[in-house]
């Protein structure tokens, strides 16, 4: 366990480290060596070792209330270790990660259960970046760690991290099509959430045209704009999510009956206008720049479904639970076309430029209001 940096410290070093990162990749496009062959090449073996220093700095982070849920698996985990029951594999919902947790419980510690978790919300992440984008994959995979939600969702929101990083490194395998559904159903055990992402990749699969999610995605704000409270209720009442009572009450309100402190169920301008980022850079990129990549279009289209249902939802408290399926695969969605091709003479500076606007929500609500 890393007990040496004090708890209040631990999420600003990762802020501040990510901070750091940034401003040398944007030194880097300004100077116009990033897409430089020996450069790609540092930047690779660099990436491979701040992954593994990340797995190890945020698996092995002690067991404390600053980490959000971190508590509430921990509770879960030594309950299980001080029960007499043996190990039993069992097909509940978010069947992987329970019998995970259950194994580690009986045979392991805490510590090592925390570190396999974030070897698989990071380590999956860098593998699905390197085997799209080969050797030129870290300034992607810096736009994914960039994210403002990023290390939350190692942290926190754990499952869902877990699940959506093995969703994302299914879709990289579209062309060997049986990994990419043992990946999807795997993402599915860690966290009921992915059957979003996998049925809008079904979808779009089926259904190419992107603009007519487009479309869909701009119609999804207006009619939330006006009806979204009695959507929200429709969806719990009608039993969409399911059984879980946990996601009926957090379209409702109910979910929040005793909390000690109340979330305003408004209307959240700020996290659409994070999410319009995305969809302005696939709309920008396909529709204006006529940038033809079947691959792209593809993934375009899931995070426009995914994020079209989260968009009727925004009302819902801890809404960005449910925006954050799709801003998972928003940062492939921002920095593909950047790395598949050359659009401007000076695309490198543009590239950097790019690189500082994608990253400054995240500065501004980790770093300057963190």
């Amino acid at each position: 366990m890393i007990d040496f940096i004090p708890l209040v410290d631990y999420a600003p070093f990762f802020d501040y480290s990510i901070l750091i990162l940034v401003l040398i990749a944007f030194w880097q496009c300004n100077t116009g060596i990033v897409l430089h062959k020996n450069i790609v090449s540092m930047n690779a073996m660099w990436g491979v070792l701040f992954t593994l220093l990340l797995i190890f700095y945020m698996g092995l982070r002690p067991v404390s209330a600053v980490f959000g849920d971190t508590v509430n698996y921990a509770k879960s985990f030594y309950e299980i270790q001080s029960s007499s029951d043996p190990f039993i594999w069992t097909w509940d919902k978010d069947w992987l990660f329970y019998n995970l947790m259950n194994w580690f419980a009986k045979y392991s510690d805490i510590h090592m259960f925390f570190l396999l978790c974030a070897f698989v919300y990071v380590g999956c992440l860098w593998l699905a970046m390197q085997r799209i984008f080969k050797s030129y994959y870290y300034i992607p995979l810096l736009v994914a760690f960039s994210m403002f939600t990023f290390w939350a969702y190692g942290v926190n929101g754990v499952r869902n991290g877990m699940g959506a990083s093995l969703f994302i490194l299914a879709v990289t395998y579209i062309n060997r099509l049986p990994i990419a559904i043992i990946l999807s159903i795997l993402a599915v055990g860690t966290h009921q959430s992915c059957l979003l992402l996998v049925g809008a990749a079904l979808i779009a699969w089926f259904i190419k045209n992107s603009y007519i999610y487009l479309l869909a995605w701009i119609g999804c704000v207006g009619i939330s704009y006006a009806a979204g409270m009695r959507i929200q209720n429709y969806i719990a009442a009608a039993g969409i999510l399911g059984e879980d009572d946990r996601l009926s009450g957090y379209l409702t309100g109910s979910g929040q009956i005793g909390e000690a402190v109340q979330m305003s169920m408004a209307f959240r301008w700020d996290f659409l206008i994070y999410s319009a980022m995305g969809v302005f850079v696939g709309y920008y990129f396909i529709f204006r720049r006529n940038f033809r990549d079947e691959y792209y279009h593809w993934l375009y289209n899931i995070f426009l479904i995914s994020n079209a249902f989260w968009v009727l939802v925004i009302r819902a408290i801890y809404s960005n639970r449910f925006a954050q399926i799709s801003w998972f695969i928003m940062p492939i969605i921002l920095i593909y076309p950047f790395m598949k091709q050359r659009f401007w003479k000076s695309h490198e500076k543009i590239l950097g430029i790019a690189l500082l606007v994608f990253y400054m929500l995240t500065f501004y609500f980790n770093i300057v209001k963190g």
